[in-house]
C-alpha cells in the first residue's frame, strides 16, 4: 500500500558499451558507448589508473598490471600483456574477449608459489601470446570460449586434478601441465601443439591424445605411476617415458645432455 513494485533491470550492456548507472529495484540500467584506447595502462594498484577506466569510458588498453579489479573486468580487449598479481587468488576476464599479448602471473620458484587457484577465461576467443600461469595453486581451469593460443600454455607446477581443454583447437607452442596431480586431461578440440607435450610427474592412469594431429617436439610422460601403456599415434619426434610404461605406435626415445633426459626409456 506505500511501496511500488520492484523490478529488475531490462537493459543490458552489449559488447560496445559500459554500465554508467547500475540498475536499483526502482530504475534500469544505463548504458553508454565505450571508446578504445591503444596507450592507456591500467594499473589495478593504482586508484588514478583506475579511475581514468571508468571516467574515459575505456573499454581498450594496451596493458594490464597488478590484475584484477572491476576496472579490468569491464575491458573488451587488451592488446598487450596482462600481469596477475601474486596474490591474487581467482582469475576471471569478465567481457573481454581478446588478449592480444601475454597472459602472466605465478610465483618465483617451487617452494614460492603464487596464490592462484580459479583461471576462468569466460568470453575470450584469442590469446594472441603465451598464457603462463606456472608456480601457482590452480586447482581449476575453465577454458570457456578460448579457441587459441598463439605461443605458449604453460599450466606446470600447480594443484591441477584434472583438465579440459574444451573449445581450444590450437596451441602455437609448448603446453607443459608437468607436476601436477592429473589424474585425467581432455584434449577436446586441440589438433596441433606447435612445440613440446609435457605431462610428466602426474597421477595418470590412462592417456588419450583425442583429435589432436600434430605436435612439432617432445612427448614427456615419465613418472605417472598407473600409467602402464601409451598409444602415441605416430606424434611427436622423440618420447621420454618411465621404463613401466610400454610404448605403442610411438617416436624413438628422446636422448641429449639435458638433465631430465636420464628419465627416458
Amino acid at each position: 500500500p506505500t511501496t511500488d513494485r520492484q523490478c529488475a533491470a531490462v537493459t543490458i550492456c552489449n559488447v560496445t558499451e559500459i554500465e554508467i548507472h547500475a540498475p536499483t529495484p526502482t530504475s534500469d540500467r544505463r548504458c553508454e558507448l565505450c571508446s578504445t584506447t591503444t596507450n592507456s595502462i591500467l594499473d589495478c594498484a593504482d586508484p588514478t589508473s583506475r579511475a581514468a577506466i571508468i571516467s574515459n569510458r575505456i573499454c581498450e588498453v594496451a596493458q594490464v598490471e597488478n590484475c584484477c579489479c572491476d576496472e579490468f573486468l569491464s575491458l573488451i580487449r587488451v592488446s598487450g600483456d596482462v600481469t596477475v598479481r601474486s596474490d591474487e587468488t581467482m582469475l576471471h576476464f569478465g567481457r573481454i574477449r581478446e588478449v592480444e599479448g601475454d597472459i602472466n602471473g605465478g610465483g618465483l620458484s617451487s617452494s614460492n608459489r603464487g596464490l592462484l587457484q580459479v583461471v576462468d577465461f569466460g568470453k575470450i576467443t584469442r590469446v594472441g601470446g603465451s598464457v603462463q600461469l606456472r608456480l601457482n595453486h590452480i586447482t581449476r581451469v575453465e577454458f570457456g570460449s578460448l579457441a587459441r593460443v598463439n605461443q605458449f600454455l604453460r599450466l606446470e607446477w600447480n594443484d591441477l586434478t584434472s583438465v579440459d581443454f574444451s573449445a581450444i583447437t590450437r596451441i602455437g607452442s609448448h603446453l607443459y601441465l608437468f607436476n601436477n596431480d592429473l589424474t585425467s586431461i581432455n584434449f577436446g578440440a586441440i589438433t596441433h601443439i606447435g612445440g613440446s607435450l609435457l605431462v610428466d610427474n602426474n597421477a595418470l592412469a590412462s592417456f588419450d591424445f583425442g583429435i589432436i594431429t600434430n605436435i612439432n617436439a617432445w612427448l614427456r610422460v615419465y613418472n605417472n605411476p598407473s600409467l602402464t601403456s601409451i598409444n602415441c599415434r605416430n606424434l611427436g619426434f622423440c618420447l621420454c617415458r618411465s621404463n613401466h610404461t610400454k610404448p605403442i605406435n610411438c617416436p624413438s626415445q628422446c636422448t641429449g645432455t639435458r638433465s631430465w633426459m636420464s628419465n627416458c626409456f
